[in-house]
Parts: C-alpha cells; sequence; structure tokens
C-alpha cells in the first residue's frame, strides 16, 4: 500500500500553495480536509471551528480524514497536513489527546518523512479560514515539530524560497 507524504505547518506558511504548484507537477495531492470543514461550519453557521469548538472540529477532522485514508494513493500522493496535526492543535489548546489520536496507526498511512513550512513573516496573511496570528502560528509551529517528532516522523524544513524551488527541494528528497 502507498502512503501519503504530509506538508503541515503552521497557518499561512504556503502550504495550499504548495499542494498547488505540486498539483501542476502532475502529483496527485489532497487539498486541506480542516480547512474545507472551516468553510463548510462558516457556511452553515456553524461553531466546529479551531477557534470557537476545537474538539468538535477535531472529531470532524479524524472522520473526514478516515475516509480520505482509504482512498487507494500513488506513491508521491500529497496531502496538506496530516492527521497529527489535530494534536498538535489540541496541545496548543491544553486540551487532552483522545485515545482514537494517540493510538493510531499513523505510520501505516504516511511516509517517515514529513515536510514541514515554517512560520514566515513575508507571506503570512489572514483569511476568513485562517484568523490566526503569526505569533499562534509560532505557537502552533512549535507543537507540529513537538508532536511529529515525538511520534518519529523525519521533519524537513521547507526552505522560505520561492514556490519552484520549495517544489525542487520536495523533489530532491523524494
Amino acid at each position: 500500500m502507498s502512503k501519503r507524504y504530509i506538508l503541515t505547518g503552521a497557518p499561512g506558511t504556503g502550504k495550499t500553495s504548495l499542494i498547488n504548484a505540486l498539483k501542476q507537477q502532475g502529483y496527485a495531492c489532497h487539498d486541506e480536509i480542516a480547512r474545507q470543514i472551516i468553510l463548510r461550519q462558516q457556511q452553515q453557521g456553524g461553531n466546529k471551528t479551531p477557534w470557537e469548538d476545537l474538539i468538535g472540529f477535531v472529531n470532524l477532522v479524524y472522520e473526514q480524514t478516515l475516509k480520505e485514508l482509504n482512498i487507494p494513493v500513488t506513491p508521491c500522493t500529497f496531502v496538506d497536513r496530516g492527521l497529527p496535526d489535530c494534536m498538535a492543535y489540541l496541545k496548543a489548546s491544553a486540551c487532552k489527546i483522545p485515545d482514537r489520536l494517540s493510538r493510531f496507526p499513523f505510520k501505516s498511512y504516511y511516509q517517515p518523512i514529513v515536510f514541514l513550512a515554517p512560520p514566515w513573516e513575508a507571506i503570512y496573511t489572514n483569511d476568513p479560514q485562517r484568523p490566526q496570528s503569526l505569533q499562534d502560528a509560532a505557537l502552533i509551529h512549535k507543537h507540529l515539530v513537538d508532536v511529529y517528532q515525538d511520534l518519529n516522523f523525519t521533519l524537513k524544513i521547507l526552505p522560505k524560497a520561492t514556490l519552484t524551488q520549495r517544489v525542487a527541494f520536495i523533489q530532491s528528497i523524494i
């Protein structure tokens, strides 16, 4: 079974732009589930977002991710965020990690190398689905690093560079 490469990072670090650039290069990519859920919640007047009901939000992300993980993938499939990101968001808010997350067989679904986009003030912007501040992003980044390292993934820090250079960096590793 082929496994997915995770592109992770705090809000506003260029993950979605990078996923789109990888798609243009012909790679199979899955868009960020969390952003899709936030958008749906906002359209429906719901509150299951990271800033209103984090636990409810994580539950929705978990369920939707399980569905996505059952879709067969190619050896070079990329996902905009992985399920371990839920753990980082929970830790950043000092919430308990549910057993179904802490015991999840991440390595069965994800490649051992994870690409991490660091906070980058020059490209950081807010939008309705990303209201966090740059300081919030830095805190989330710290917890992403901790979670992925605790789960024994190898983090490859993306350079603060053009999309073309970031794609080339990933291609040099995969």
